[in-house]
């Protein structure tokens, strides 16, 4: 319509400025997600030009598989008992299908425009994960983090961590494909490398682990040569079998590097304090150091008053748990006794990590190694699985088999999820709290459960035909996208969220409406 009035490609300029704002959107907030995705639809409709769109969505064939997935979630709220929260789940999936409808009625005809969707992308990324970085940082501000993966200060750290490792696949396109400036190019992957390892984001550094593998089966296909391409693949193979042994050994609990005995419990401080002890099977252990051992109260307190204004008593950390019980856990893990000696070997820093609430040097160390302790520390303790990100997702996964075990064929509806897997995680008595019982983190089994075995089979044909088809042309970014996306769905139920939908539909998108252009020989 407004192309007729103006004479000039009005809509196809509004469908460029939409995408650039979706673009730019994903890594801040739904706010300007949501406008400019109502910006698509609203040019759509300006167009009027409906047998054009019509021809656009029907000469597509991913719509088509797209909307065999939609058509069985459709399908599955005839056998909902819970009718209301089964429209209610398919209304939040809408954005699934309505970005790329928009996207595909008007599509993008020149190479330049996506350039600028994803210079519009990497933008936005650089920009939030700055200031995600300096205010953790406190290069300005004064908010106070209590834990490292807060570090997200706009969306959620999960999704975030995605679109850092989407933006930096982009960038090593940017070195590929051989564009202008690129060092910026450089400069920007190792900046979002650095990001992924501080954030301490399992789904960061398990993407970007799929992202590595990815770039050497590319590197493999290019080289002609059979000598070096065996001598690459050798050389590859022994590097993930270190860290494959690296991670078995760091994983492993750590063992006693003391032995507590009976005649330790009359042992004094040089003071000629008492030592306190708590019953040898009660004491706990950390970094192979016992906690509730060696302990002088009072030199402690006496010795904490003099460079800390948190009370030794009644003070707490930065997360709210008691100073005392940090303060002993820290210096055991450095191999420490509780008193006023070994007190000394405190430094400034050691004292402000236990007021942050650091239990542990290697959590102050931050990165992979605070990773791998906490890893460990929860296989240690696998009792409660409570607060721990890991096995709450074992037992979710747990709860999602037993409900596949009893509805294989059609699930259970997807309006009846809820009253499904409180069921199942009652059954299996799982000790996970209510509030920490979820779906099963694993997006592929969500949608089996939720409609059915042939559902399923449509979301698992949607996603690995497009690899496929990108491992075969060589499409290096999509492939880079369809990995990401699907190792998230591995562990986590990506599709459940708008920020998750949204950064899986829009990149869809844009690329089966670019595939042509992006992708030429």
């Amino acid at each position: 319509m407004l192309d007729k009035l103006t004479g000039k490609p009005v809509h196809y300029y509004i469908q460029l400025v939409a995408m650039m704002g979706i673009a730019a959107g994903l890594p801040f907030s739904k706010i300007p997600l949501s406008i400019g995705t109502m910006l698509l639809g609203l040019n759509v409709i300006l167009l009027w030009d409906w047998k054009k769109v019509w021809k656009n969505w029907t000469s597509n064939r991913w719509i088509w598989l797209l909307f065999l997935y939609f058509i069985m979630e459709i399908c599955s709220v005839l056998w909902s008992s819970d009718k209301h929260e089964a429209w209610n789940m398919i209304r939040r999936e809408l954005t699934l299908y309505a970005i790329p409808l928009a996207i595909i009625a008007i599509p993008l005809t020149q190479f330049k425009h996506y350039k600028w969707v994803v210079l519009s992308f990497l933008t936005a990324v650089f920009l939030t994960s700055f200031i995600n970085v300096g205010t953790y940082f406190h290069w300005w501000g004064s908010k106070v983090y209590d834990d490292i993966r807060s570090l997200s200060l706009f969306i959620s750290h999960l999704r975030y961590a995605m679109m850092i490792v989407l933006a930096l696949v982009f960038c090593a396109a940017w070195w590929i494909r051989r564009f202008p400036y690129r060092w910026v190019a450089v400069l920007l992957a190792a900046w979002f490398v650095y990001y992924t390892i501080i954030s301490q984001i399992g789904m960061g550094v398990f993407t970007l682990s799929g992202i590595v593998l990815m770039m050497f089966w590319f590197k493999v296909k290019s080289i002609r040569t059979r000598w070096i391409k065996r001598t690459f693949i050798t050389a590859f193979g022994a590097c993930i079998l270190f860290v494959g042994v690296f991670l078995y050994i760091n994983l492993q609990p750590v063992p006693h590097k003391i032995e507590v005995k009976p005649e330790d419990y009359v042992k004094k401080t040089v003071n000629g304090n008492q030592y306190t002890f708590d019953i040898l099977p009660k004491i706990n252990w950390e970094n192979g150091y016992p906690v509730q051992a060696f302990i002088a109260d009072e030199e402690l307190e006496k010795e904490w008053s003099k460079v800390s204004g948190v009370s030794y008593d009644t003070g707490v950390d930065l997360k709210g748990n008691p100073i005392r019980n940090i303060l002993w856990r820290y210096m055991t893990s450095k191999g420490l006794r509780k008193d006023s000696l070994d007190f000394q070997k405190m430094s400034k820093q050691d004292i402000r990590n236990v007021e942050l609430g650091f239990a542990s040097v290697e959590m102050a160390k931050g990165g992979i190694s605070a990773q791998l302790y906490r890893m460990r520390s929860q296989l240690k303790d696998a009792e409660d699985p409570n607060g721990k990100s890991l096995l709450e997702k074992i037992e979710s996964l747990k709860a999602g088999i037993t409900i596949l075990k009893s509805h294989p064929l059609i699930g259970v509806g997807i309006g009846d999820m809820k009253p499904a897997f409180a069921e199942a995680y009652k059954s299996n008595h799982s000790k996970l709290t209510p509030e920490n019982q979820h779906l099963t983190h694993n997006q592929f089994l969500t949608t089996w459960i939720a409609a059915g075995i042939i559902c399923f089979i449509a979301f698992i044909a949607l996603w690995f035909i497009q690899l496929a088809v990108a491992l075969r042309i060589n499409a290096f970014e999509w492939t880079g996208f369809l990995v990401i996306t699907m190792l998230s769905f591995l562990i986590e139920d990506t599709l459940q969220t708008q920020t998750g939908v949204s950064f899986a539909a829009f990149f869809f998108a844009f690329f089966i409406t670019g595939r042509n252009l992006l992708y030429k020989k």
